[in-house]
């Protein structure tokens, strides 16, 4: 047991992202059981096309509106679960919490938005080799939850969820006024 501590004092990093890995992980499981629900559901459902800025969700391309929300739903539950348990699990953060909540909801919707876009890419270039339904969902998926991982790590680790030695000032907290002496 010692000798664990001391791997995870000397090497702060590697353990950092770990950790991150097996909180990914969960928040991976949260994304995936999500996904599977969502898009059983909705799937299904909603088939119109969903065709808005870089999101092209069309029948040509095995896409529908159900399968952009069941997506982007999805990846946002999971990064909840995400930020949530890595915040203090994983780096513990004593930066200001809201600032660091704005932080990564900025993230979170560029990634999110970056995978999203993502999936209609690598949707295509699967279903021209594959009529595997299964695959052509699946594949892009998991792609996309390793590039998230790999943009969000040192996000997280260098920008959003710091550990200082002085926290940051919650916004409602101002500076104590320098005492003065009565004699003057």
């Amino acid at each position: 047991m010692e000798e664990n501590k001391g791997f995870t004092q000397k090497h702060v990093g590697v353990w950092q992202f770990i950790k991150f890995t097996l909180v990914s992980s969960l928040a991976g499981i949260t994304e995936t059981v999500s996904f599977f629900i969502l898009s059983t559901l909705l799937g299904t459902r909603l088939t119109e096309d969903f065709d808005f800025f870089v999101f092209h969700y069309t029948a040509e391309k095995s896409l529908n509106l159900g399968l952009f929300i069941a997506f982007f739903a999805s990846a946002i539950l999971a990064e909840i679960v995400s930020f949530l348990i890595n915040r203090k699990a994983t780096f513990h953060a004593n930066n200001n919490f809201f600032r660091s909540a704005v932080m990564y909801l900025i993230l979170v919707l560029a990634v999110i938005s970056l995978k999203t876009w993502i999936v209609t890419v690598l949707t295509t270039w699967v279903s021209s080799w594959t009529d595997i339904q299964l695959l052509i969902e699946w594949i892009p998926k998991a792609v996309s939850m390793l590039i998230a991982m790999a943009i969000i790590f040192p996000m997280n680790k260098f920008v959003i969820m710091r550990h200082t030695d002085a926290p940051d000032e919650a916004p409602d907290e101002a500076p104590e006024p320098p005492e003065t002496d009565a004699a003057e």
